[in-house]
């Protein structure tokens, strides 16, 4: 491991991290306090990560711009990402989804649809009296993957954020699943879910709110959604391509093992989508 305190920008567990990096000019002043701030507190490293492509290359040269003795620029996961068309609505939703699940994913849509399961989207303050219940859901649904992230306060904070929206699934009255999601620029990010998987229709809520979601953010003008990390099987299943994400690291200092242990680290998360997508272009 590296021998001395690393900063991140922003929290480990952050989907995205590249809001300080959508301009040469903002990517410099990213760079430039980052490693003021790495000077400050001893630390041997200024971790980016989430970023895409273009986000990566503005840091990476911003850093090196900035006077950091050591960049990297290194492939950690994939967002799943599916273009939309508003012209062609829902239909033109099924035709990009793969052949060989199209027919069982539509069915269970179907299926639950006609039993009466129904999406109400919850924005602003709209959704907070709903948030006990998604929080319990999600907190569920997360420990079933192993990992608990969630905590019904910090689902009422961002709230507050442009854009969020619990794409709810109610079923006489009860709360059977959601997705809480932001709406931005044209896409629909989803970022957590929660299932109530002892309710009958909990076995299709997932794959009726995964084309809930994109048919309600079609109806709204979107172009793309981005169903985020992990998850990997069910989201190419959906016909969700792999779009990579990046990490940048600036080093304020030469310091070999604090690069070759990120390195590694970046290299362990790596192999997680490459099991699933081995012809990424890593």
């Amino acid at each position: 491991m590296w021998r001395g305190p690393v900063l991140y920008s922003g929290s480990p567990h952050g989907q995205y991290g590249g809001a300080g990096a959508s301009t040469d000019r903002l990517a410099a002043l990213t760079a430039g306090a980052g490693l003021a701030l790495a000077d400050e507190f001893g630390a041997h490293a200024v971790v980016y990560p989430g970023l895409t492509a273009d986000q990566a290359q503005r840091l990476a040269t911003a850093g090196r711009h900035q006077g950091a003795a050591h960049v990297l620029d290194l492939a950690t996961d994939v967002a799943h990402v599916r273009d939309l068309d508003p012209t062609r609505g829902l239909d033109g939703w099924w035709a990009g989804t793969p052949a060989g699940h199209r027919r069982d994913i539509r069915r269970q849509w179907r299926r639950a649809t006609e039993t009466g399961l129904t999406l109400t989207p919850l924005a602003d303050d709209r959704m907070l009296p709903h948030l006990e219940a998604f929080t319990a859901l999600a907190v569920g649904t997360a420990e079933r993957h192993g990992t608990t992230l969630y905590g019904q306060d910090l689902f009422e904070r961002l709230s507050a954020v442009p854009g969020a929206v619990l794409l709810a699934a109610h079923h006489e009255g009860h709360l059977v699943g959601g997705l809480y999601s932001w709406l931005h620029d044209g896409c629909l990010y989803l970022w957590a879910s929660g299932i109530d998987y002892s309710h009958p229709l909990g076995r299709h809520a997932y794959t009726w709110l995964m084309t809930e979601a994109p048919r309600w953010a079609i109806e709204r003008g979107a172009r793309r959604i981005d169903a985020g990390r992990a998850n990997y099987q069910a989201k190419r299943r959906l016909g969700y391509r792999p779009s990579v994400l990046r990490t940048v690291v600036h080093l304020p200092a030469h310091s070999p093992a604090t690069a070759s242990a990120l390195t590694e680290l970046a290299r362990r998360l790596g192999e997680q989508a490459l099991r699933h997508h081995p012809d990424l272009p890593w």
